[in-house]
């Protein structure tokens, strides 16, 4: 007979595993969706490139990732008829520090992987940071003077 640990053991991994079905479940939808757009005709799609490469976790990129998102799920509704496919759907589009934070929520479950306006204030949180002190010091390593940058030229 199992012991309780035993059966909370099981039913936690039964929950990862039903997460990582999920997870494909919204990627395999998303791959089915590219695969019938290219058999339908080109009127019926948008021009351009909806999710354009992979978030990173860049401050600079936060809202042109998000609204590429949403975009994308307006677009496309039948394809993310439930938050957890478009959560999941944003983070098969994460790389780098974006994909490192979003990791361990996969690993848990989270229950903010369940709710997209949740997962979307916890992304925006976590990597969107207004303070003018350290937007001016991101531009300030930014700025540039010629081919160097500033710390070389002040040198």
């Amino acid at each position: 007979m199992a012991t309780p640990q035993q059966v909370q053991e099981l039913i936690a991994a039964v929950q990862n595993l039903n997460l990582e079905v999920q997870n494909l479940k919204a990627t395999n939808a998303a791959l089915q969706l590219r695969m019938n757009e290219r058999e339908r005709p080109s009127a019926d799609l948008p021009s351009f490139p909806l999710v354009s490469g992979k978030f990173d976790g860049s401050p600079k990129r936060v809202k042109e990732f998000l609204d590429a998102c949403n975009l994308h799920f307006s677009f496309f509704p039948q394809t993310f008829t439930s938050d957890h496919a478009k959560v999941g759907f944003m983070i098969t589009h994460m790389t780098g520090n974006a994909l490192a934070w979003a990791t361990p929520l996969v690993n848990q479950p989270d229950p903010v992987l369940q709710n997209y306006n949740d997962f979307k204030t916890l992304l925006q949180q976590t990597f969107l940071r207004t303070e003018s002190t350290f937007l001016a010091s991101e531009d300030l390593l930014d700025i540039c003077q010629g081919n160097t940058d500033l710390l070389s030229y002040i040198t």
